[in-house]
């Protein structure tokens, strides 16, 4: 065998041990390419050759824009915060019956209370004749009226819900 035919061999075979290394190497580069672009896809990037200011710039207009949102969110939070503490949150209602010699528990009181322990405690007795409707205010928990013991009890179940 000639010197020249050796060198050809071996020309040949680097050849194919090169192009084996490219193909080996491209794959690679394709494999980091798909993981680039599925990075790079929630960030808003449509090329591989956006650059990193550019990245930075998205970004940074992105977060002012969620920093807008949560702002405004804030602010409808606080104009419904008003509202829903003056609105009823807490029950207590407390059935008896005030006459031992008639019916059931069919009297009842009832205590609709806000967040600020305000509101109102509402009564009826029932009686063989008539039925007797009662409505005393309660303010931070207490009424300035005299309260029966069952008003009593129904305002303090309320209050007991409070903690929940």
């Amino acid at each position: 065998m000639a010197l020249g035919e050796i060198l050809g061999w071996v020309a040949a075979g680097l050849s194919v041990a090169l192009g084996i290394l490219l193909y080996m190497q491209n794959s690679r580069l394709r494999r980091l390419e798909r993981q680039f672009r599925a990075l790079m896809k929630g960030a808003g990037a449509t090329t591989l050759t956006m650059s990193l200011g550019d990245l930075v710039a998205d970004q940074a207009e992105r977060l002012e824009a969620t920093r807008a949102d949560i702002e405004q969110l804030r602010k409808v939070v606080g104009d419904l915060e008003a509202p829903v503490a003056r609105s009823v949150q807490y029950v207590g209602v407390v059935r008896y019956n005030p006459f031992g010699d008639t019916g059931g528990d069919q009297s009842f009181a009832v205590a609709l209370l806000d967040q600020r322990s305000d509101g109102v405690v509402i009564s009826s007795l029932h009686g063989r004749t008539a039925t007797r409707f009662y409505a005393k205010p309660v303010k931070a928990g207490t009424s300035h009226t005299t309260l029966s013991e069952e008003e009593e009890q129904a305002i303090q179940q309320a209050l007991s819900h409070k903690g929940e």
